[in-house]
């Protein structure tokens, strides 16, 4: 009896060890198989004839970023770094983190992600700058989605560092109905630790009634302190729609207490090379008429490869708030992804 215990304890362990090693081969296979690196460069060119300006023409290096993604058993992981910057701290100045996050991808239905990433807000906000359509991102998402947020916090690329779970739901007509996206954030922007005990909580949920138009809302409760020690309330909301496919519409509102703002693009393959886009875009900086500031657009983006773009952008800016209320600008941006 003693010697049977022991072999069915030495088989134990064995079959353990066994499974332990096997599991470790798998992440070694995946972590070599899954895991790339990338990253992106976009430059640009611009001129204004608005008076109130300092500079007519400018040069400029947009962004330039590096990552490393992949998949090792059932996590995803990604590491961006950015090196961009402006001075007095409307941006993260010099190399700095954009995102660092590891997300547990089993189920579809039930992702959870932790670590600097996407705030779920918007459906602008996870565009890529080179897919987005324009050389920026509209106003409202700029000014109340977590960029150049109004509240003063530095520019934080639409990100957050917090917990997150997310969600495809219910098959219908070969697409997930359903999904949904939460997450609980510091609600200090990126590379800052909380300055309070609150959290910011945030959620979205659309649905998918057609394949790739999706039509939904979002929330978001919390918080930010400033330099100053100030604490600014955030309660924010945005409702749109989003489809995607050769041809691009995309609308949303979005509004907090003291501001609010809308948007709405649309656009259109000339060929496989050649698409076009309009957009209309108006921000109220104190929910008021007389604060409105609204851009008229039209973009023109050559994209030969999928890693190599060319876009020339023209914006009509009537703002009622600035020295200059109507001017022009002009700029072209180029970009490439490896």
């Amino acid at each position: 009896m003693k010697r049977l215990l022991l072999f069915s304890v030495i088989c134990s362990a064995a079959i353990t060890m066994n499974a332990q090693t096997s599991i470790a081969e798998q992440a070694k296979q995946d972590l070599v198989k899954n895991t790339t690196i990338g990253g992106c460069i976009i430059t640009r060119a611009g001129y204004t004839d608005n008076d109130a300006s300092n500079t007519k023409t400018d040069f400029g290096v947009r962004s330039v970023r590096g990552h490393i993604m992949g998949k090792v058993l059932d996590f995803g992981y990604m590491l961006q770094l950015e090196y961009t910057g402006v001075a007095g701290g409307a941006r993260e100045e010099g190399p700095h983190i954009v995102d660092a996050w590891i997300e547990w991808q089993k189920y579809p239905e039930f992702k959870v992600k932790i670590g600097q990433q996407k705030r779920a807000f918007t459906f602008e906000n996870p565009y890529h700058p080179m897919d987005i359509g324009f050389g920026t991102y509209s106003q409202c998402v700029s000014f109340i989605g977590g960029y150049a947020d109004r509240v003063g916090e530095q520019n934080s690329h639409g990100r957050d560092v917090g917990l997150a779970i997310s969600g495809d739901l219910f098959p219908y007509n070969g697409h997930k109905f359903l999904h949904y996206h939460a997450g609980i954030y510091n609600g200090q922007g990126v590379n800052h630790s909380d300055k309070n005990k609150r959290k910011d909580l945030l959620a979205g949920l659309w649905v998918e009634p057609v394949e790739k138009l999706l039509v939904g809302i979002y929330g978001w409760t919390g918080d930010y302190v400033n330099s100053a020690g100030t604490t600014i309330d955030r309660k924010r909301w945005s409702a749109g729609m989003q489809y995607e496919s050769d041809w691009s519409a995309r609308a949303e509102y979005i509004g907090d207490k003291d501001a609010d703002g809308w948007y709405a693009l649309v656009g259109a393959p000339l060929n496989n090379q050649f698409k076009v886009y309009g957009r209309w875009d108006v921000y109220r900086n104190t929910k008021h008429w007389d604060s409105t500031k609204t851009n008229y657009g039209l973009a023109l983006a050559f994209k030969p490869c999928q890693y190599v773009q060319l876009q020339a952008n023209y914006t009509y800016t009537h703002a009622r708030l600035e020295l200059d209320k109507n001017y022009n600008t002009f700029d072209i941006q180029a970009y490439i992804k490896f």
